[in-house]
């Protein structure tokens, strides 16, 4: 293998490394600070907004029913997402901060 190739794959190789690295943080699910700025009771979608990010999620029956007090506008809340993939995005865990 020539220098030139060995260098080519060494740069892809690097490039990747933060690609990936975003992808399981995306996936982890880790819970996220923020703030309720919508609900829609119809479609049970939540929109939950924080310091640099915005996520429309929707919410499972039995949140919507037990949890309705941390679904009101401007409630401070921490929420853990689940990206079902093709834009089907759920709340996996939504409570109180």
């Amino acid at each position: 293998m020539t220098l030139k190739k060995q260098l080519i794959g060494l740069s892809l190789a690097l490039m990747l490394v933060p690609a990936v690295s975003f992808a399981q943080d995306a996936k982890s699910g880790e819970a996220k600070n923020g703030t309720v700025s919508a609900y829609d009771k119809e479609s049970r979608m939540v929109t939950v907004k924080g310091k640099d990010w915005e996520q429309k999620a929707k919410v499972s029956s039995d949140d919507a029913k037990g949890k309705a007090d941390l679904l009101k506008a401007d409630t401070k809340v921490k929420v853990m997402f689940d990206d079902r993939g093709g834009g089907d995005v759920r709340v996996k865990t939504i409570e109180g901060r």
